[in-house]
Order: C-alpha cells, then sequence, then structure tokens
C-alpha cells in the first residue's frame, strides 16, 4: 500500500529534492497591520512542511525494509537540508517546527548507520552535513523575526488608546532587552550563560513580556537539545569510521576528526558521553538537569542516539 501510494506521488519527492537544494532561501518577513493574521498563514506553511517531512520519513522507512540504504540515507540528508531551510522561516514558531524536522532526519540517519554499512564517502557526506546544522544562524533568524512580530503584536494591543501607552511603552522596553540579551547569548554555549539564564528567568518584567519569557527560555532549550543530538550522531558516525569493526569501551575521543566542541556536551562543556555494551552503544549528553541518567533516552533525561549492535554492519570501501 505505502509503496503505491509513493508511486503515484513520486513528483512530490522531486520537489523536495529540489528544495533541498534551494540555498539562500529567505522566508517571508512581512508583518501585515494585523500580526494575528500574518501568524496565522505562518502557521499553515510551516504545517505544510512538516507534513512533507513525515513523508519522507515514512519513505526512508519502506526504503530500509527494502534493504536500500543507499537511497534511505540519501532521503535523510535531504530532510536534514530541508530542516535547516525551516529554521529560517518568520519567529520561533517556525524555529521549533524547523528543530522537529530535524529530528525527525536525525531518526532516519540514526536508522541507517545502525542497520547498514557505509562508505568513507558517505560518512563524509553525513558528518559535513551535520556539522553545517551546529550553527546558531536559524536561532538568532527566529529571534529577529520575533522581535519584528512582538512589536507590531504590542502596537496592535494598544489600538490607539492614550491611557494604556506609558504603560505598553515600559512593557515593550522591557520585552526589547529581552530579546537583546537573548540575541547576545545565541552564539553562546548552554554550559557558559546557565547564570544568565536563570537571571532572566527570574527577572521583573511588565505584564505581556512576563508571559512571554518561559516561552522564549523553552525555545532555547530546544535549540540545545537539537545541537546535543545532532553532535551524537556526528560522534557516532566518526566512532563507527575509525573502530569498523566494534567501537570500543572507551574510546579515544581526541584521536577523532572534527574539533573538540563539535564532541563536547553543550550542558556541561565536557566529553559526550559514550556507553557500550554487548547489545548497544548509546551516544548521549546529560541534558538539562546536566545529570548523567546512564542514557536515558526515552524520557529524554538524556539526549542522543543508540542503536543496536546486533544490526551494526562493518566499514564498507
Amino acid at each position: 500500500m505505502l509503496r503505491e501510494a509513493f508511486q503515484q506521488h513520486a513528483e512530490a519527492f522531486s520537489h523536495y529534492e529540489r528544495a533541498a537544494d534551494c540555498l539562500g532561501y529567505q522566508s517571508d518577513w512581512r508583518i501585515g497591520a494585523q500580526p494575528s493574521k500574518s501568524l496565522a498563514l505562518h502557521l499553515k506553511t510551516i504545517s505544510e512542511t512538516r507534513s512533507a517531512m513525515r513523508h519522507c520519513s515514512a519513505r526512508a522507512g519502506m526504503l530500509m525494509s527494502q534493504g536500500k540504504f543507499d537511497e534511505a540515507l540519501k532521503l535523510g540528508l535531504q530532510m536534514l537540508a530541508l530542516s535547516r531551510l525551516v529554521e529560517y522561516e518568520p519567529m520561533v514558531v517556525g524555529y521549533l517546527v524547523g528543530t522537529a524536522c530535524r529530528l525527525m532526519s536525525l531518526k532516519v540517519i540514526g536508522a541507517v548507520l545502525e542497520r547498514s554499512p557505509l562508505t568513507n564517502k558517505q560518512r563524509r557526506r553525513i558528518d559535513s552535513a551535520l556539522a553545517d546544522c551546529e550553527s546558531a544562524n536559524g536561532f538568532k533568524h527566529a529571534l529577529a523575526s520575533e522581535r519584528i512580530y512582538g512589536l507590531a503584536s504590542f502596537r496592535e494591543f494598544l489600538g490607539g488608546s492614550m491611557a494604556l501607552l506609558w504603560w505598553f511603552k515600559l512593557d515593550e522596553c522591557d520585552y526589547l532587552d529581552l530579546m537583546d540579551e537573548m540575541n547576545l547569548l545565541a552564539t553562546r554555549p548552554r554550559h557558559a550563560i546557565a547564570d544568565e539564564l536563570n537571571g532572566l528567568a527570574e527577572g521583573e518584567y511588565g505584564v505581556m513580556t512576563g508571559l512571554f519569557v518561559p516561552a522564549i527560555l523553552q525555545v532555547r532549550n530546544a535549540h540545545d537539545r537539537a545541537l546535543a543530538r545532532v553532535r551524537c550522531v556526528r560522534l557516532l558516525n566518526a566512532l563507527q569510521r575509525k573502530s569498523p569493526e566494534g567501537i570500543p569501551n572507551k574510546p579515544a575521543l581526541g584521536e577523532l576528526p572534527g574539533t573538540e566542541e563539535s564532541r563536547q556536551d553543550p550542558f556541561t562543556g565536557k566529553p559526550l558521553v559514550v556507553r557500550v555494551s554487548d547489545e548497544a552503544v548509546v551516544v548521549y549528553s546529560v541534558g538539562l538537569n546536566g545529570t548523567d541518567d546512564g542514557g536515558s533516552l526515552d524520557d529524554q533525561k538524556d539526549q542522543g542516539i543508540r542503536i543496536e549492535l546486533k544490526e551494526a554492519g562493518p566499514l564498507r570501501e
């Protein structure tokens, strides 16, 4: 049934491939006189993108069930490229959908790493694509476009009432200060700004800004979790390439290609954790709580990737 459905919609995947190659994509930043209507339009656009990613994920699963891992990997990398484009949709809601799409693509790539032998060329492609995801540009774009939307919303709520002007202006200043501070922190690693983020969470703000603070801090949490997962998949790929016959219990991370930062847990600044057993390999970050929960990924206490060793294959030249 799936095969027939995908055959009927083969043209869609041609469009997805073209979209993934759309370098220099720029979203529509225009916010009309009624911001709520602009938000509704953007939500419709990003909802369609998420549906397309689910479409790709289902097809990748079917390809792997047929043993077509090369095709599944190609589709997973296209999904990763699309997720980076979605990050540039306006406002933080677009960025959150982009991170959700990225996690869908990481699941596909992780499944290929678990089940199929890969060439060095394929592994280099994976590493390069994941390295591109470490940029904070999408997050900064989300903050900048959210700032535009927020200012437009303040003016819409004011509605010309001079009696409320002074009150809204003070709240608006709090909002601008908050967004400027979040932008300054955007490129700094999570472990280095924990105190600053806690200070923002405990600050005193106007009513509207106070409602927004928890939401924007949760967006930063999502950004750091997604970054941690990207680094975990990247590290697993490097470990498999270096040790095709089996990853050792205590791998020498310093001997792997890439930078020290790319192997760093964004929540602690320490190396990502690698646990190897007879059944599985788990590469993970300790996550938001800062506690090593032994690779507890199902409840998301830790963030990372787990592969079952019975499915793993040797390096193919």
